[in-house]
């Protein structure tokens, strides 16, 4: 489906304008990067594949949640991972590593999404998302077009705040490691959440967006 964030709907600006998918795509196949992992991971050791290990699924859940389809997010992440390869012991030196690899990835996707806009979203990308949202907004989501209004919105929200919904909603990431993530005080995160669940409040015509995202 097609989300384009400049159609107007229901009086709100930026809303969205949907086309669907026949079906979905298969499952992305192994690329080169996938057959040449065992080489990187002889030449970088146990602490590069351990990294990506953990840090790889709020990658992917960021190209995902904003390119739309998974293959593409694939190559995304494929390139984080190579970026971080080539100046790994230097990521060794930040003091938040996972920081410093959050920005990187955030740099790979808004390089994509800048040459590929109108988002083009596959049909199980946005149920996986909406998926996850569905568990916060309580019944909130009464229609496919509350759905898709919700996505758009997410894809709509500032840097910051957008960053700490996909964390905390598609991932369940407890406050502190959303902020060892972002390179942010902890306080900041929780600001940051509560502005981006006014927005998406206000888009979807609720009074609140609970968070339901487990414990802080």
């Amino acid at each position: 489906m097609t989300i384009d964030r400049s159609a107007p709907e229901h009086g709100h600006g930026g809303g969205t304008a949907v086309s669907y998918l026949h079906g979905s795509e298969p499952e992305p196949t192994a690329t080169a990067d996938t057959a040449t992992r065992s080489e990187a991971e002889l030449r970088l050791g146990l602490p590069y594949v351990a990294f990506c290990e953990t840090h790889e699924p709020a990658w992917r859940a960021l190209a995902m949640t904003r390119i739309g389809n998974r293959a593409d997010a694939a190559l995304v992440v494929a390139a984080v991972k190579s970026d971080l390869a080539r100046c790994w012991p230097q990521v060794l030196r930040f003091e938040e590593p996972a920081a410093y690899a959050w920005r990187l990835a955030n740099r790979h996707v808004s390089d994509w999404v800048a040459v590929e806009e109108p988002v083009e979203v596959e049909a199980v990308t946005f149920a996986a998302v909406i998926g996850a949202f569905k568990q916060v907004a309580k019944g909130l989501l009464s229609s496919e077009a509350d759905e898709v209004r919700l996505y758009a919105a997410i894809l709509e929200l500032p840097d910051r705040q957008r960053d700490v919904v996909i964390l905390r909603y598609l991932l369940g990431l407890h406050v502190k490691v959303i902020a060892a993530y972002l390179g942010r005080p902890v306080a900041t995160v929780h600001s940051n959440l509560r502005h981006a669940r006014e927005r998406l409040a206000r888009r979807l015509g609720v009074g609140e967006l609970p968070d339901g995202g487990g414990e802080l």
